[in-house]
């Protein structure tokens, strides 16, 4: 698993209101471009929001060794150079971002939309939106943005850098693979996969099925995941006959290269049950030729009908499976919300209390939080939950606050980033008709949040030469550096200290301390 930025916790609120704060503030695109004295480096990184102030932190293993206050506050890229005179050898490093903190009792704040981000003015009818929060990822940050009309832009993806700019500068046009889409919902929600492929559900009648696309290289041909023909009604079939897949409103991958499985919710493909609308898996691996034969497994197979509008979204859990659907309200026959575990739904919102979610346009949902948090599109609102687990594995949801964004009802995708800023794309919320993506800042208890560095962005300091057993810097071995061990195992004092790990393996501990006696001893 790649490192994930932390995540803080959200507290209790009421409906969202919008005000003049900013996005809950992080950075990205960490950058480092060494110098020629072999000391100093150029770093760069991207402000989604202003902030109150920054600090650049330096790290041996997992130890902080030197903080360098940052001179970059405004939104959108800032660029230092730092000195690392005094250290030697290898470090990570990071940026540590504060915003403007929360007063107690404020409320999630529309903080994006079509009216202050004019990138976001013309979209005619947005249903994906994804956000990469992998700090692996070159791209970490970004934010994927799927059309599915032809008007004032063209039906495809769109992407920006977390402070919303036209990071490809692409403007209106969209990247669509050369892949002739459905119309009205083509191209319809996202998925970034760990390895940066991007898969686009089509959930069309006309051009069903999924595309994948690489975030390194969007301007290429999308791949098709399924082959064989459809039917004008949704349904692909093989030569022989066999249903292959229908059209998806959704899907999730796991793995990554031949180890790849995507699982879909599909809306036509009819089971041996003789229903349609379950979830399935395939085993697609690198896709080296297109999909063309049953899927490997039913994983949902759409028990009691509990499911009949096609508009769904999946998101795995604990070993289950959430699935929402579209409703105007609520019910234990046709639910807004299930998890299915081991071949049996477990919770059904409609039986718990069909007040809970009430109506769920358009289906979307997103777990945060490392999967305590789920928010659920409702009727001109988003709801947020906590969710727990009995001892039976059996979840409950009890309702946090919603959000009343005001932009209308058919939210078809939620995501959140790495400081709890919420995404939401609108389809065609506006009196003329255009949709438009919209941005909450949620309430944290603390405005703050820290961004390791890519594994690829270390910093490797060229100072003199290191001796052995060393601590200091000054030369020689002396008792003075096993005291500076002794006050880093003590008190993770290091003031004074350049080479503290002696043996080499990421921690001090008192192998490091039995080195530098061994040395001093002749050892």
């Amino acid at each position: 698993m790649r490192l994930k930025t932390l995540l803080f916790v959200v507290m209790a609120s009421v409906a969202a209101i919008a005000g003049a704060r900013e996005a809950n503030v992080f950075a990205s695109g960490l950058k480092a471009v060494p110098a020629n004295d072999g000391t100093s480096f150029m770093i760069s990184y991207t402000l989604n929001a202003p902030a109150t102030s920054v600090d650049i932190n330096i790290y041996q293993g997992t130890n902080l060794v030197k903080t360098i206050a940052g001179t970059g506050l405004a939104k959108g890229e800032n660029s230092q150079e730092i000195n690392l005179a005094g250290l030697s050898g290898e470090y990570t490093w990071s940026v540590k971002a504060t915003g403007d903190a929360w007063g107690a009792g404020e409320a999630a704040t529309l903080v994006i939309d079509e009216n202050n981000t004019p990138t976001l003015a013309d979209f005619m009818s947005p249903r994906g939106v994804t956000i990469d929060n992998d700090t692996e990822s070159e791209f970490y940050g970004r934010v994927y943005v799927t059309e599915t009309r032809n008007d004032v832009r063209n039906v495809g993806i769109y992407v920006y850098d977390a402070a919303f700019n036209d990071v490809t500068g692409q403007g209106n046009v969209a990247y669509n693979g050369n892949v002739s889409w459905g119309a009205s919902s083509g191209c319809t929600r996202i998925f970034l996969n760990e390895d940066g492929k991007i898969y686009l559900s089509d959930w069309s009648d006309g051009h069903p099925g999924v595309w994948r696309a690489d975030a390194n290289d969007l301007t290429a041909d999308f791949v098709p995941v399924f082959g064989g023909t459809w039917n004008g009604d949704g349904l692909r079939t093989n030569s022989e006959g066999v249903q292959i897949s229908g059209s998806i409103p959704s899907c999730w991958v796991e793995g990554t290269g031949e180890n790849t499985v995507l699982y879909t919710f599909d809306e036509d493909y009819v089971n041996e049950n003789g229903n349609p609308q379950g979830l399935y898996q395939f085993n697609i691996g690198n896709i080296e030729t297109p999909w063309e034969q049953a899927p490997s497994a039913v994983i949902y197979d759409n028990p009691d009908k509990l499911h009949q509008n096609g508009n769904s979204v999946i998101i795995p859990q604990n070993g289950g499976w959430w699935i929402s659907q579209t409703r105007w309200s609520d019910s234990a026959g046709i639910p807004s919300l299930v998890y299915f575990k081991n071949g049996e739904v477990v919770f059904n919102s409609g039986q718990v209390d069909p007040t809970l979610i009430g109506s769920s346009y358009s289906s979307a949902i997103c777990l945060f939080d490392e999967g305590t948090k789920m928010a659920v599109s409702s009727m001109n609102d988003i709801k947020v939950f906590s969710i727990s687990w009995d001892d039976a594995g059996v979840p409950s949801l009890t309702l946090d606050y919603d959000i009343n964004p005001s932009l209308g009802q058919n939210c078809y995708s939620i995501a959140i980033d790495a400081a709890h800023n919420l995404y939401c794309s609108i389809d065609r919320p506006n009196s003329d008709g255009t949709g438009n993506v919209g941005v909450f800042a949620l309430p944290v208890a603390e405005n703050v949040c820290e961004t390791p560095a890519p594994s690829a962005q270390k910093l490797n300091v060229a100072g003199a030469t290191v001796v052995p057993g060393d601590v200091n810097g000054d030369g020689e071995v002396t008792a003075t550096d096993v005291t500076l061990l002794y006050n880093i195992m003590l008190s993770n004092d290091w003031e004074g200290v350049v080479n503290a790990d002696q043996n080499g393996d990421g921690f001090i501990t008192s192998s490091d301390v039995t080195a530098v006696y061994n040395i001093l001893l002749g050892q």
